[in-house]
Parts: C-alpha cells; structure tokens; sequence
C-alpha cells in the first residue's frame, strides 16, 4: 500500500466488553458435537439459540465447508537451567532446517526455532536442559522471545517424536491448569492433519466424524486449508487505535485441488450455495486468497508470497476484480510452474469497514474482548455483533477455545437463510 490513508480508524475500546471469568470453558463437554450453537443473521439481527449437532440441518445443500487441518504441535517445553532454576519454552514457528513444520519435524538434530522463553535471568547462550535427551540452547533473547536451537540424541531420531515425549499442548493461557490426558484429542479437531500450530482451530473442535457424515448426506462439500496458528492469536489489542496494533504473521498452504473447488463454488449464478468458513483462520485464508490472486491479476510478475497487514485496504482504481477471478489467477500461476500447492504468509488484520470478498457464513467460537478476533467477527456481522454478545453472555453460552459456538450469516436474502426460522427471541 502507499500510505495510512486507507487505514480505518477503530478505536479498540469500542470493541470490549465484560468476560465474567466463570464464564470461560476450562474443560471441553463430553460430546464434541453438544456444544451450543447460537445462529445469527445481520439486516435486522435474529437470533436462534441451537446446539452444534443441529448444523446437518442448517447447512444449505451443496455449501463448501472450509476447514483448517492444522495440528497443534505439544510446542511447550519445561526445562531446568544449569543453576537449577525453571524455564520454559514454547516454540512458535521453525526456521532451520526448514521453515516448513511438516518438514522440520520429520528431520533429526538440531533445529532452530522462534520462540517464547519463560524464566528468570535467561539470556542468550544459556543452555536449558528439558529432559528425553533434549537441550535448548538460546541464541537470541529480546524480552520474552527470541531464538533457540533445539538439539537431542539419539540425533537421527525425528523432532516430532523427542517432542511427543518431551513437549506437551499449548493449551491457552486463560485455561488455568494443568493438561490433562484428554486434552491430547479434544484439543485437536478430528480432521487435523499437518502440525504446526500453538493454538488449535477452535471453531473446528465441535465437528464429529458422525456429524461431518451427516452434512456429506446433504451435499455439503468441505475444502481444506492449512493456516497455522500462532501464539499472536491471544495477543491483546492493546493499542488505542486498531492501526496501532502488529499483526502477527501465519504461514498458510492450499493445494491446486482446493483452489479449484473454491474457484467454482464463487462463480455467481442464481441461488449459489454458501461458502462456509469454519473459524477466523479458514476465513483469513480465503480473504487472503483473494487478495493474492487479485494482486496477481493487476500485476502477472508480482509473487504471492505474503499479504502486509494493510494492502487489503490500499483499493486500487479500476475495475473490480471478481472473487473467482483473483482464485482462477493463483491457480493459473501454480499450473504454469508445476506446483500443486501455494505456500504463503498473510498479516491480513480484518476490521469494521473491511470489504469481504470470499465466504458467506462463518462459524467461530465467542472471542476475547479486544481482541483482533472480536475486530473480525465486528467487521463481519457490524454492530450486531455487540447483540450477538450480549445474548450470549445473558443466556449461559461458554466461551473462548473450549466453549460453545455460533454461525454467523451475512446476508439473509441471497442465501437462503430465510427458510431457519429465525427469531429475535431464538
């Protein structure tokens, strides 16, 4: 972008509200899919009190489903100092051999990683020792990150293994306790497939294989992605102005094949079924998606490698370029250079007055209060999403990773929506 004009002013205070602490969910329910599910539609607000095994049902036949198959890494390691004294580190995102996770994990000693470093008195060169043949060697600190090398023997065995025995899940920071044996499944989603992520994908904690089952039944097709998620995600918007706030930088892949369903499921045509979002981070991969292709399309040299957390809103004059035209670009591109997958960054921060392009519904869990979260879910369904709390909050819903969940639609006329028999009164 050319310059800070096209920032919106958002003053984050605006975007927060009470959380009661009895109100966040520190255990997940018995049945994934018996969650609640809090239906809303925008232009006027109706609300609609489900439960998630309901979404069979609420689903128009042949939507595309989004999912995030990421895999929590067990990213947080204990460790002793030389002196005897705690440290830990929670390891965010591998740099050598190879900044691919899927890839490093596989590989033997060492490897070297970004990192949050827990502990008093650490500074670079110290070395920690974290148990299973495992040492941590700092190489850089600068407050509570930094860089380590990770090294362990028997050196050829694979870090994804040392981790299994030597790490455990990063379960939030709200969630205060200890993790416990269940949290090893509940706190991935059925569908995870490549590890990367420190946080799971929460909207996706709720789907069963029986559900997902269920929804196949109804045509409802589902397209993965893979956007792994970051310890940013709890990252605070501390600043007083949303341009005041870093947005933290996620590395996403989505391959030929899924570029192509999407491509389809986005040509206009009459009573087009919706493109579902399962979570903030399915979304930011689709709105990511467009405006990498859209850049493509202005630019055929330009390289779709990361998305600044401003561009989407620096609008270029010209022709708008449609949301299966941005997809088709990005497909073109990986078809010339015989790749069957795009691996790229994004920085997207989505606020109020961001112009969607791709999805139509959203599922997303109920976020913290000012937080980048609750500025997307704002941007979303606009001053509803204020409604859309509050009812929350007055009727027993449970929030954050662990709690119950909500489908968010946009627009009630284009998609069918109409036939859900919403009610203010749910």
């Amino acid at each position: 972008m050319k310059d800070k004009n096209h920032i919106p002013e958002i003053l984050t205070d605006h975007y927060r509200y009470e959380l009661p602490p009895e109100r966040i969910a520190l255990h997940p329910l018995a049945d994934r899919d018996r969650s609640r599910l809090l239906v809303a539609s925008r232009d006027p607000l109706r609300l609609s009190d489900r439960n998630f095994h309901d979404l069979a049902g609420l689903i128009s036949e042949g939507a595309l489903l989004v999912l995030n198959d990421s895999r929590v890494l067990p990213a947080r390691i204990a460790c002793r100092k030389e002196s005897g004294g705690a440290a830990e580190v929670l390891l965010l995102e591998p740099m050598r051999p190879s900044p691919n996770p899927a890839m490093t994990l596989t590989l033997g000693s060492p490897s070297i990683w970004n990192a949050m470093i827990g502990g008093k008195r650490i500074s670079a060169g110290d070395r920690l020792q974290a148990g299973s043949g495992l040492e941590v060697t700092v190489l850089e600190k600068a407050g509570t990150t930094g860089r380590v090398e990770l090294a362990w023997t028997p050196s050829e065995t694979p870090l994804a293994e040392v981790l299994e025995h030597a790490g455990r899940l990063p379960l939030p920071p709200y969630i205060k306790r200890e993790v416990q044996a269940d949290d090893c499944t509940r706190y991935q989603t059925v569908y995870a497939h490549s590890a990367g992520s420190v946080a799971a994908p929460t909207a996706g904690l709720h789907f069963t294989d029986s559900l997902r089952e269920r929804l196949r039944e109804r045509s409802v097709r589902e397209m993965r992605v893979t956007l792994h998620v970051g310890a940013g995600t709890f990252k605070p918007v501390d600043a007083p102005h949303a341009a005041g706030h870093t947005m933290h930088a996620e590395r996403f892949e989505v391959t030929r094949e899924a570029l192509t369903q999407l491509r389809e499921a986005l040509i206009p045509r009459p009573a087009r079924p919706p493109v579902v979002a399962v979570g903030t981070t399915s979304l930011r991969t689709l709105e990511s998606l467009y405006w990498l292709g859209a850049r493509l399309v202005r630019d055929p040299k330009a390289e779709p490698l990361l998305l600044e957390q401003w561009e989407a809103y620096a609008l270029p004059s010209g022709r708008e370029i449609l949301p299966h035209e941005a997809i088709e670009a990005l497909s073109r591109l990986l078809e010339t250079r015989g790749l069957e997958k795009l691996v790229a960054q994004s920085r997207l921060m989505i606020v109020p007055g961001y112009s969607f392009k791709t999805a139509d519904w959203l599922i997303t869990n109920f976020h913290q209060p000012q937080s980048s979260l609750i500025l997307l879910v704002a941007a979303w369904m606009g001053e509803d999403w204020r409604g859309i709390y509050d009812h929350a909050l007055q009727s027993g819903y449970r929030f954050l990773s662990y709690g119950d969940s909500s489908l968010l639609m946009r627009s009630s006329a284009r998609n069918g929506e109409l036939s859900l028999g919403l009610s203010k009164d749910g």
